[in-house]
C-alpha cells in the first residue's frame, strides 16, 4: 500500500492549495475589491475615500442627521490619532528569495555544527549531553517566543519553523535521557517517553500559535504517544491494534477540524481524513478484514463530499477506494487471472472511479455555485 500513501500525501498538499485559495475567501476580499479592508489585510495603509476624504464625509452625514457633530468631531480626531500607527506607504517587506537563503544558511550552520557534535559526542559527560540537547529546544523555544508578537510574514513563518525545530530537539532531549539517564533498554518504553514528551511539548507550541507546522507536529507526536502506549501493555498486539489505531485517531481528528475544534480547521480535515484512509492499509495484508474499514472509510469521504462541496474529500475518497479495489483484485484474483486481464480490471476499476469523480465534482461544484447565485440575486 506505499503507492496508497503516496497518493494520499499528494492529496493532502493538494487540500492545503485549496484551503489557502477557498477557505479563507470568506473573510479576505477578493483582488478586484477595493477599499480599507483590503488595504488593512494587504499591509497597506488605509487611504481616504474619494469626494473630499473624510471630512467631506462627516459633514455630508452630519447634514443629512446620520451623526451628530459631536460624533463626528470624535471620529475624525480617532481617525487622526490612528494615522500616524498606520504603516507608511513605502514599507519594505522581506523578499521570499532572501528568506530562502536564510534558511539556506542556517541549514547549512546547523549541519556543520551538527558534524562538529557529533565528532565529540562520545567525550561529553552524560549531563553535558542532555544539557546541550535540553538547551537548543529552550533557545528555539525561546526564539519562537521573541517572534511572536511580529507581524512581518516572514518572521512569522520563520517562528514557526523554530517551534517544529524545538519539538525535534525535544525528542533528542527525551532520546539522551532515556538511554544515559533512564537506561531504558526496550523500544517500547523510548517510544512512549518520547512520543508523550513531545506531544505536551506540542500541545503547548499549537495552543500559543495554532500554524499549520504546529498541528502537523501536534499530530505526529500524539500519535507517536498513542503507538508507545500500546507497545507498553502487556503481550504483543496483533498489527491490526495499530492499523485501527490510526484509524481512529485520524476519524477523530477529521470530525475535530470539521467542528473546527482545531486550528487550521483544514488541516485537521486533511490530516484525519488522510490517516483515516492509510491506517487500515498498514495491517491489510495480515488481516484482509480490514479492506472492509479501509474501503467504507474512503467511500464515505466520497459520498460526504457531494452534500459539504468539498472536493479534497472527493479525492481523498478516491484514491483509497482505487488503492483498495487495486489491491483486492490482486489479492484475490491475481492468480486466477493472467497478468494483462488483471491489469485491465484495475484499468477499468479506475476508469469507473475517474467517472464516479468527475460526476461527483460537477455536483458538488453545482450546489457551492446555486448558493451563490440566489444571493447575488437577492
Amino acid at each position: 500500500m506505499i503507492g496508497l500513501a503516496a497518493l494520499a500525501i499528494a492529496a493532502l498538499v493538494a487540500w492545503g492549495i485549496w484551503a489557502k485559495t477557498h477557505g479563507s475567501a470568506g473573510s479576505v476580499p477578493r483582488s478586484g475589491q477595493a477599499g480599507p479592508d483590503r488595504e488593512a489585510a494587504e499591509g497597506r495603509p488605509v487611504r481616504e475615500s474619494s469626494g473630499g476624504g473624510l471630512a467631506a464625509h462627516l459633514e455630508r452625514w452630519v447634514a443629512a442627521g446620520l451623526i451628530s457633530s459631536e460624533q463626528a468631531e470624535a471620529i475624525g480626531a480617532h481617525e487622526r490619532e490612528a494615522a500616524p500607527a498606520r504603516a507608511p506607504a513605502g514599507e519594505r517587506r522581506i523578499s521570499l528569495i532572501a528568506e530562502a537563503l536564510g534558511y539556506v544558511g542556517t541549514a547549512l550552520a546547523l549541519a556543520g555544527a551538527a558534524v562538529g557534535l557529533g565528532q565529540t559526542w562520545e567525550d561529553i559527560p552524560t549531563w553535558g549531553q542532555l544539557a546541550i540537547a535540553v538547551g537548543v529546544a529552550a533557545l528555539l523555544v525561546v526564539g519562537g517566543l521573541i517572534l511572536l508578537r511580529q507581524t512581518e510574514p516572514a518572521f512569522r513563518r520563520l517562528q514557526s519553523v523554530l517551534w517544529l525545530l524545538a519539538v525535534g530537539a525535544a525528542a533528542w532531549a527525551l532520546v539522551v535521557l532515556g538511554v544515559e539517564v533512564l537506561d531504558l533498554e526496550d523500544d517500547e518504553r523510548m517510544v512512549l517517553l518520547v512520543g508523550a514528551g513531545t506531544a505536551a511539548l506540542a500541545a503547548l507550541l499549537w495552543i500559543v500559535r495554532s500554524t499549520a507546522l504546529q498541528h502537523g507536529a501536534l499530530f505526529a507526536t500524539l500519535l507517536a504517544a498513542f503507538i508507545g502506549a500500546v507497545l507498553c501493555l502487556p503481550g504483543e498486539a496483533p498489527i491490526w491494534v495499530y492499523a485501527l489505531l490510526v484509524w481512529a485517531l485520524g476519524t477523530a481528528w477529521a470530525l475535530l477540524g470539521w467542528r473546527r475544534k482545531i486550528e487550521p480547521w483544514w488541516l485537521g480535515i486533511a490530516l484525519g481524513s488522510v490517516g483515516a484512509v492509510v491506517g487500515p492499509a498498514v495491517g491489510i495484508d495480515e488481516y484482509p478484514w480490514l479492506l472492509a474499514v479501509g474501503l467504507a472509510t474512503s467511500i464515505f469521504l466520497m459520498v460526504v463530499s457531494v452534500p459539504t462541496g468539498q472536493v479534497p474529500l472527493l479525492a481523498v475518497g478516491t484514491m483509497g477506494t482505487f488503492g483498495y479495489v487495486t489491491w483486492a483484485v490482486f489479492r484475490y484474483f491475481g492468480e486466477t487471472l493472467s497478468v494483462p486481464l488483471t491489469l485491465v480490471v484495475v484499468g477499468g476499476v479506475f476508469l469507473g472511479l475517474a467517472v464516479v469523480a468527475g460526476r461527483l465534482t460537477q455536483v458538488t461544484r453545482g450546489r457551492r455555485r446555486r448558493p451563490r447565485a440566489g444571493a447575488a440575486s437577492g
